[in-house]
């Protein structure tokens, strides 16, 4: 599998292990339309270094993960944020940094995802992954 096509494959498994929609996925990386997802995922579409990025963003694991062979393993948990106005995200972190104003969650020493701690109706975590070998 090229890496291109590892990328798509991997757009399409993160997709639809988290339950969105194209339309969904596309919303998360800000668009307003689902072409963008559908064309990747069919391999019609040449993978951008931005585009690769904001799948990664939108899901919450790295561009390097986006690349690998099992893009949710990492050592790290995967969560489920929601916040005031019902807007749920989820992503990878290494914990969860909560914090009086502020609760942050970073992976490998970058945040993935800081929010108002006032603002935070609830956190899940999806899964446990074991740490990296």
């Amino acid at each position: 599998m090229t890496p291109v096509e590892r990328v798509a494959a991997n757009v399409k498994l993160l997709r639809t292990r988290r339950g969105w929609t194209q339309i969904q996925l596309a919303a998360e990386m800000g668009h307003k339309f689902s072409q963008v997802v559908a064309t990747t995922e069919g391999g019609k579409r040449r993978i951008t270094v931005d585009d690769l990025v904001d799948f990664a963003k939108a899901f919450g694991v790295t561009p390097e993960q986006m690349m690998s062979d099992d893009p949710d393993a990492g050592g790290h948990q995967l969560y489920e944020v929601t916040v005031d106005g019902g807007h749920t995200q989820s992503f990878a972190a290494d914990i969860v940094d909560p914090g009086e104003t502020w609760t942050s969650f970073p992976l490998r020493d970058t945040r993935v995802f800081l929010a108002p701690t006032a603002r935070i109706l609830g956190i899940r975590l999806i899964t446990e992954e074991a740490p990296d070998a």
